[in-house]
């Protein structure tokens, strides 16, 4: 499992821009990354001037992830509104891959709910939890022969 952080100097005269493209992202582009995000975040925070801070925990490693992250054009767009060398552009992945790695931070602020589990196995114990939910509201009333003849229909294979 990995996690990211990274703080970026945003440009003056883009800071509205960047809020703007933040707040109308929707669906997260981070859903089509090959790696499955457990969560992250951008968050313009004003640090000696406005800074884009991305923070995110993953399945994989951190290299592989900012391969992705430099991929997607929603990155792009988002970073471009920071501050960068004279000539880089943010639109190239490899340079913004460069960018990311330079601007990253260890931040002490990631802290595991869970050290080594992976998204598709917490999405499988919630789906797991919601199973049980649901057929304990099914079997009120149930005599306990029935009960258990219940559960082994559902949940034993």
């Amino acid at each position: 499992m990995g996690d990211l952080a990274v703080i970026a100097p945003v440009l003056a005269t883009r800071e509205t821009d960047l809020r703007g493209l933040l707040r109308g992202l929707g669906e997260s582009p981070l859903a089509r990354l090959p790696l499955d995000t457990h969560f992250a975040r951008w968050v313009v925070v004003p640090l000696d001037g406005p800074r884009l801070y991305f923070s995110s925990r993953f399945d994989g490693t951190e290299e592989r992830y900012l391969d992705a992250l430099a991929r997607l054009e929603e990155a792009a767009a988002i970073w471009s509104h920071c501050e960068t060398e004279e000539d880089e552009v943010l639109h190239d992945p490899r340079a913004l891959r460069g960018y990311l790695a330079r601007h990253r931070v260890r931040s002490p602020y990631v802290l595991p709910a869970w050290d080594k589990v992976s998204v598709a196995e917490v999405n499988e114990a919630l789906d797991r939890r919601a199973a049980m939910s649901r057929f304990a509201q099914e079997a009120v009333g149930l005599d306990p022969v029935g009960l258990a003849h219940a559960f082994r229909e559902r949940f034993v294979r």
